[in-house]
């Protein structure tokens, strides 16, 4: 990597395909501009990124300049801590990748003032570095601290870029020996020397760690300290390969952005390791990483908020893809989508695959269980998006500080929208993260007592898939509450989705069935009559303060049905309709707003609500599509049979089982 004949091959790709060569121009336009500017590093140590949100909205805020930070969402204007540290460590990492990225156009074209301009800015950190004093993002001087940043996991991060940047500008002669000597000795190995005070094992801190190691090892040539990255027992990336992943290659937090950030990461030491000859890339569960969003993508490309995500589109990830393109023919269709104008595509991208073609290992219809997460995908693909269907359940691994109190959290994308959806996540420095979106309350499960759920761990007790396609599944979780047990089954079909949920405790109980869209309420018939509830009608512990707006209605026992469009015009036509079976005379039900990811806004959110010691919630989803009414959907349960008949317009009926199997 990085040598005059790995640029000579870059350069040679972008004179054969136009597409290279536009991706590289759009490359150099993004640099230049800071070549234009004085160099103004910060010379104080900086804040935590987590920190950078909107007080009032969990919006991240938008830099007006190092003193003053703009809500989008509010307008809101804060200033001071810690918002200007978070500033300042912004703008560290932007040198580190302007220097990243001014080296490489130094490399392919010449250009003295892109060599200098990286050059003095890794000799300015080199002088300064020892100066930066060591701190966390509350100013104590811990093992987790840095020093140009606030955290190791920051300073790894950072590290990376400059250790790239250095390497390849060492490969074109730019140093003198004395240079490169200050370099190594004052910037690169101390970082390294603050990064080692945090040995973090099973995390995806450790992995950055390793790709700062593996990296200025590659820019030094030191074989030991890349032996170190890669077989360290207890830290390196094999390490991580076997542990921190499931041989599904899904990573243990649960949480797809989490996945793809540790991947960036585990990417850069494969890559490091070209530098020594290893072929890092050939290890299985590394390639598994990018299989198992492939597996598990909706039919818009898109991986749902589970857990501490938003939600991720994999053409954000192309970059990554086109890596894994080249090297093992994985990823074309993502690859293909994207706007292939990254560092990655101008370095492995418009060019045939060394390892073969791989989609055919990727599967469109039944079965994705991701066994270490704890997550079962049932799928249904069809011609266009907007006929895919896909129910997630989550009901495994807490997934670590990462994890939410979510066990048989269901989720569904039918008709082009994703419309049972999950709380996802706000920055980590805003407590309504804590407050409302970790808690049970903001997701599709049931919730006991008004109170979340413990860390809990739940199984599949079984699957089934049916020649006509339709899937079932019941996961079960024992331990979520003390003497209860939890049971849920989806079933899959063509038209509609149905869910079981079965709740036995102890002794008796207050038992809320909880779902969440981001549709909007529509009156149609057979829906409740609503009528205003307090504010604190359904609690005000664990979450359940964040529902607003709510109305009540009672159950007589009869079944009932809601609707909810896509829009708040209705523009679409598009809509959910829900049928609630199974009701009982004492069910109450409740409908309010509950907050949302500033990119979504607000959701309506349905609480059925129950005391006992056992119950059952049965419920029917359909998603329509279009402005034209569509057949009208009904839906009866015949409790001796344990059977749900459904009939769409004048269509032959459907009948499923609501029998969830023995105990």
């Amino acid at each position: 990597m990085w040598s005059k004949e790995f640029f000579s091959r870059v350069q040679d790709k972008c004179k054969r395909y136009p597409q290279a060569m536009n991706a590289y121009e759009h490359f150099r336009r993004q640099a230049e501009p800071a070549l234009d500017k004085p160099i103004d590093i910060p010379l104080s140590g900086s804040g935590w990124s987590h920190d950078y949100n909107c007080p009032n909205d969990g919006d991240r805020l938008v830099l007006i300049d190092r003193h003053h930070h703009r809500c989008p969402t509010c307008s809101s204007v804060w200033s001071g801590s810690p918002w200007d540290e978070v500033a300042i460590a912004n703008e560290h990492w932007n040198y580190g990748r302007i220097c990243r990225n001014a080296a490489l156009i130094y490399a392919m074209e010449g250009g003295e003032r892109w060599g200098e301009w990286a050059k003095r800015v890794l000799l300015i950190y080199a002088r300064q570095y020892d100066r930066y004093p060591l701190h966390d993002r509350y100013g104590g001087a811990g093992h987790t601290s840095g020093k140009v940043m606030c955290q190791t996991l920051s300073e790894a991060s950072w590290l990376c870029l400059l250790a790239q940047g250095y390497h390849i500008l060492e490969r074109q002669g730019v140093f003198t020996a004395e240079e490169s000597r200050m370099i190594a000795d004052q910037l690169l190995l101390p970082a390294l020397d603050v990064i080692a005070n945090n040995p973090a094992g099973i995390s995806n801190w450790q992995t950055y760690h390793n790709a700062a190691k593996a990296l200025v090892a590659a820019a030094l040539g030191d074989e030991e300290m890349m032996r170190q990255a890669v077989h360290d027992p207890e830290n390196g990336f094999y390490f991580q390969m076997a542990n921190s992943l499931g041989e599904d290659g899904f990573w243990y937090e649960g949480a797809w952005g989490y996945h793809f950030y540790t991947l960036e990461a585990q990417t850069l030491i494969v890559l490091a390791g070209e530098s020594f000859g290893l072929r890092l890339y050939e290890e299985p569960r590394f390639q598994s990483m990018f299989r198992a969003p492939l597996e598990c993508m909706l039919p818009d490309g898109t991986l749902p908020p589970i857990h501490d995500s938003g939600e991720v589109s994999l053409t954000r990830y192309a970059h990554l893809y086109e890596m894994a393109n080249r090297y093992f023919g994985l990823g074309s269709e993502i690859v293909a989508r994207g706007p292939r104008e990254s560092l990655y595509s101008i370095l492995f991208g418009f060019e045939e695959a060394q390892g073969g073609r791989n989609q055919a290992e990727i599967a469109d219809d039944g079965f994705v269980h991701l066994q270490k997460a704890g997550m079962l995908f049932m799928k249904r693909q069809a011609s266009s998006p907007e006929l895919g269907r896909v129910a997630t359940i989550d009901y495994g691994e807490h997934g670590g500080w990462h994890g939410h109190q979510d066990k048989l959290n269901l989720l569904y994308y039918a008709g082009g929208h994703p419309w049972l959806t999950d709380a996802g996540m706000l920055p980590y420095g805003n407590s309504i993260h804590f407050d409302y979106f970790k808690q049970t309350a903001a997701h599709n499960t049931v919730a006991i007592g008004g109170r979340s759920q413990a860390e809990a761990e739940g199984v599949v007790e079984w699957t089934r898939a049916h020649p006509d396609g339709t899937l079932e599944a019941v996961m079960a979780v024992d331990g979520a509450y003390p003497g209860a047990r939890l049971r849920r089954k989806v079933v899959l079909h063509a038209d509609v989705l149905l869910d079981v949920f079965h709740v036995q405790c102890e002794a008796e109980q207050q038992v809320d069935w909880i779902i969440h869209t981001q549709g909007r309420p529509a009156a149609g018939a057979g829906s409740p009559e609503w009528s205003p509830a307090a504010e604190a009608a359904l609690g005000t512990e664990d979450g359940y303060a964040f529902f607003r707006d709510v109305r009540r209605a009672d159950s007589d026992g009869s079944r009932w049905s809601m609707e909810w469009t896509w829009d708040d015009s209705g523009g679409s036509g598009d809509r959910l309709q829900l049928i609630g079976l199974a009701a009982e005379n004492a069910e109450e039900l409740y409908l309010a707003e509950t907050t949302a990811m500033p990119a979504v806004g607000k959701r309506s959110s349905l609480v059925r609500r129950r005391r006992g010691r056992e119950t059952v919630f049965i419920s029917i989803f359909r998603a329509v599509r279009g402005l034209a009414e569509g057949e009208p959907l009904q839906a009866d349960y015949d409790s001796a049979a344990q059977q749900v008949r459904i009939r769409i317009g004048g269509g032959a009926p459907i009948v499923l089982s609501a029998e969830l199997g023995g105990q």
